[in-house]
């Protein structure tokens, strides 16, 4: 039945990938459009044109044909994404390059707004996404415009209701969030611009902390894996997943870590794991970063809760690679069938 569900689920996700990237439909202008009555088959060009005339129904299945391939490109390639996660644990995937979706986890998308009748562009600036209580937001104006004034509100995206109301510093704001505030907002902010008014927007979660980092202890070595403990504090039970970045101390990222189980109350210790083949080879120093603790939805209508670690590093200290066992992973059923399937597509 999983198996059934993941197909359903993967060939929805391809469906879904062939809407995006199918090419929208081209207007026409008034200058390119044929002149006179038009036949049936083909386009007239005037008698001293000897380029080749293509009928339209050639030309549509020549776009159909291009667009179709097209599409079975982007799902080819979709298919490989997916075979290659698929060859390391899901506890421990390689990070190959700095676009990994893994290192940005709350990284704030800046997105210019067009202002002045689409005449020029703002945007909002913020350090990142999601902020927990009671830390500042910071928010920033920026627009080529000369501004001769601005006001930010602070509202509830749920119920439209403005919570504050700042007036600007040079183009800049710092929220000092309530405790009752909600966790969904919408910072609108009001500019006066040298040549009219115009709003910019945009949104970020606030949350109330569920959990911390106590401490993380050195990594030890269990058969193809790197161990490394996490103490946590839980203040309010549930089914955690513990997510992190394995860097070389003061370098670059390795892979990133994931661990998911129910935790009670107090301090709590979860295992992260780094296996064998995500590891460079020999002695190297390593630490953790990018540290994400969500408590997740128990049941439907339930959103995520999340906790905040305050060091951006914690050391994992030196780590011999060659002390692991070189034991292949071992697929569950799931992914096997998960990879028959896939190569079925290639």
């Amino acid at each position: 039945m999983k198996t059934k569900l993941w197909v359903f689920s993967f060939i929805t996700a391809l469906t879904a990938a062939g809407f995006i990237f199918w090419p929208n439909p081209v207007e026409t202008s008034e200058y390119a459009k044929p002149r006179g009555k038009v036949g049936h088959d083909a386009v007239p060009l005037p008698e001293a044109d000897n380029r080749l005339v293509v009928s339209k129904q050639d030309s549509t299945g020549m776009a159909t044909s291009i667009e179709t391939k097209a599409v079975a490109l982007k799902l080819k390639q979709v298919a490989i994404k997916h075979q290659q996660i698929l060859q390391y644990p899901s506890y421990s995937q390689p990070i190959v390059n700095e676009s990994s979706p893994y290192l940005n986890w709350n990284a704030f998308e800046v997105v210019e707004t067009p202002i002045l009748d689409g005449k020029s562009t703002a945007s909002l600036s913020i350090k990142k996404f999601r902020h927990f209580y009671p830390e500042q937001i910071a928010v920033e104006l920026k627009t080529q415009q000369t501004v001769l004034g601005a006001s930010l509100d602070v509202v509830s995206v749920a119920t439209q209701q403005v919570l504050t109301t700042l007036p600007s510093d040079e183009m800049q704001w710092q929220i000092m969030p309530g405790k009752d505030w909600p966790e969904e907002l919408r910072l609108i902010a009001r500019v006066d611009f040298e040549r009219g008014e115009d709003i910019v927007s945009a949104d970020v979660r606030l949350y109330h902390s569920v959990a911390s980092v106590v401490s993380v202890s050195e990594g030890y070595a269990q058969g193809p894996d790197m161990k490394i403990p996490v103490t946590l504090q839980i203040d309010k039970e549930g089914i955690f997943r513990l997510r992190a970045n394995l860097y070389q101390k003061g370098g670059k990222a390795i892979a990133s870590l994931v661990e998911k189980q129910r935790l009670s109350e107090g301090e709590q210790t979860v295992d992260l794991k780094a296996f064998k083949r995500v590891l460079p080879e020999g002695e190297i120093d390593l630490e953790l970063r990018d540290v994400v603790i969500e408590r997740m939805s128990g049941h439907p209508g339930e959103k995520a809760g999340y906790g905040q670690s305050d060091a951006e590093s914690y050391p994992v200290g030196r780590f011999d690679s060659g002390t692991l066992t070189d034991e292949e992973y071992q697929m569950t059923e799931q992914e096997k069938q998960q990879l028959a399937f896939l190569q079925q597509l290639l």
